[in-house]
């Protein structure tokens, strides 16, 4: 079994789901077979949501250092909106990141029809950076996003202060609506807080949860399985 690195430092839920999701993923009940991991949660981590702007690069490359020498032979990051670092990141440190942005696109386009487009709910900074267009578009998707962007960063917010409440949840199935209607029944999780949310999508929504695609990859990582 390989050695996965997660960085944290976003927010400590989503790094939390992850574990669980990973633990659900090896489907083992034998501590010989689960997943051996280093976990860096790193307070000192810019928030890209209510920052002040400051870089958090220097921050992610110290984190990926650190986990590099305590032996982690991969990494992987439960947050969307970092890896618009991820290309400075990965150059940063020998080992490879299991970019959850370019595994969680192809797994969209793969549950999207032909030419149907992929709904991304996220904050704002997913659309400025381009992150999910550039995978999409390389699959052969097309990504669009919720037309009410200041909504889901209030949610994103909330959740942050007050964790999954019903209020929050609205927002997001507001969102997952008008998706639907632009056309985009193909839904990806954006923020991995929304991640937490329970039926949080329009009902006709096909959900797609970058931490389940991340969960699965870090297995078949560690195990030295294809993806």
């Amino acid at each position: 079994m390989r050695t996965v690195g997660i960085l944290g430092g976003m927010g400590p839920e989503p790094a939390q789901a992850l574990l669980e999701r990973i633990k659900t993923a090896a489907k083992t009940g034998r501590r010989s077979e689960d997943v051996p991991l280093v976990v860096d949660l790193d307070t000192k981590l810019p928030s890209l949501v209510d920052g002040d702007g400051a870089d958090p690069l220097p921050v992610l490359v110290d984190m990926a250092k650190r986990m590099q020498d305590s032996g982690a032979e991969a990494l992987a990051m439960p947050c969307n909106a970092s890896h618009q670092f991820a290309g400075q990141l990965a150059a940063a440190v020998d080992i490879p990141l299991l970019d959850m942005v370019l595994l969680t696109s192809k797994t969209a386009c793969a549950a999207a029809r032909k030419g149907e487009k992929v709904g991304v709910l996220g904050s704002p900074a997913l659309q400025e950076t381009g992150i999910f267009d550039a995978a999409i578009n390389a699959c052969g998707g097309e990504a669009v996003y919720p037309e009410d962007s200041d909504m889901l960063l209030d949610a994103i917010r909330e959740i942050r202060a007050t964790g999954p409440t019903p209020s929050v949840r609205n927002k997001v199935v507001q969102a997952s609506h008008n998706l639907i209607w632009q056309g985009a029944h193909v839904q990806l999780m954006g923020c991995t807080e929304f991640s937490l949310l329970e039926r949080a999508l329009d009902p006709g929504a096909v959900k797609v949860d970058p931490l389940d695609v991340l969960a699965q990859a870090i297995v078949r990582f560690s195990r030295d399985q294809a993806a």
